[in-house]
């Protein structure tokens, strides 16, 4: 039990370094724009089917609830391509405390769309998230929030919401990982394959580094996340996964000389405490 509980923590603090690798990838080839970006990690992410398809020994395709799983698709695309666009106009390490917030819009939406209703006491720890995101942006200074933050916020509800249909998709059952992950990258490809159609730039050079660094950590970092919910708890992932912040910050710090401000520190401890505190009372609902 102790090995099964060291290997999934260590699963999820490498999905946390890999996930934080895919988005300094991300950040390095934003010239190339975010079309080609979103449909690389798309593409990445198909190749990561068939693993789990011969993992599960399931079929890929249900042929139910299709347009539940379409809108699975679409939010999470979404969600994706919005982080993306915002990385150009925020440190990294504001970028990851925004992705937080998406346990804040899941506990909104599960009532209204999920059996799993959260009880009451999760409210102050809701109104606490919501004041750190309020200090990371900075609501009462207009000239600090910045429409880069607000795609970040945006980012984050379309992740919720993408959540709420995987809930969803498995208080109905009959589906397998393979056939949910699918339409995510699915999605990812489409719309990143739509914006490629107005602006697009040849990788060169020093891209090619980036590209294959953000198709293996995306790919890698699924893998390894994967890992780390089959042999621990999901609220112990989530909480290894916090660490992501911390590797954020320091790639940020050691590739750009990204500092946060006083109001990104104190947001960020905020919506970190709000965001454990949540999981801990909600963990027994």
């Amino acid at each position: 039990m102790k090995g099964q509980m060291t290997l999934g923590i260590s699963a999820s603090i490498l999905a946390a370094f890999l996930f934080t690798a895919m988005d300094v990838s991300a950040k390095m080839l934003a010239p190339l724009g975010m079309g080609e970006i979103t449909f690389i990690r798309g593409l990445a992410g198909l190749l990561f089917i068939p693993l789990i398809a011969w993992q599960e020994r399931k079929p890929v395709f249900s042929g139910k609830d299709r347009k539940l799983l379409h809108l699975r698709g679409i939010f999470g695309g979404l969600g994706i391509l919005l982080f993306f666009y915002s990385l150009p106009g925020l440190t990294l390490g504001d970028a990851e405390i925004l992705v937080q917030l998406s346990a804040f819009f899941m506990c909104i939406l599960s009532p209204v769309f999920l059996k799993t209703t959260p009880s009451a006491h999760v409210a102050p720890w809701l109104a606490v998230i919501a004041a750190g995101a309020a200090i990371v942006l900075q609501v009462w200074n207009f000239d600090a929030f910045n429409g880069y933050a607000l795609l970040g916020v945006v980012s984050s509800f379309c992740s919720a919401s993408a959540y709420t249909c995987i809930g969803r998709l498995t208080e109905k059952g009959g589906h397998s990982g393979a056939e949910i992950v699918f339409y995510f990258q699915f999605y990812s490809m489409i719309g990143g394959a739509a914006l490629m159609l107005g602006h697009m730039v040849l990788p060169s050079g020093g891209d090619w580094i980036w590209i294959l660094l953000l198709s293996f950590s995306a790919l890698f970092a699924q893998v390894s996340l994967t890992w780390g919910c089959t042999h621990i708890p999901p609220v112990i992932v989530t909480f290894a996964m916090y660490t992501g912040l911390l590797f954020h910050i320091l790639a940020g710090w050691l590739l750009w000389g990204e500092e946060l401000t006083v109001f990104s520190w104190t947001g960020g401890a905020v919506i970190v405490l709000g965001s454990a505190m949540l999981l801990w009372k909600t963990k027994g609902d």
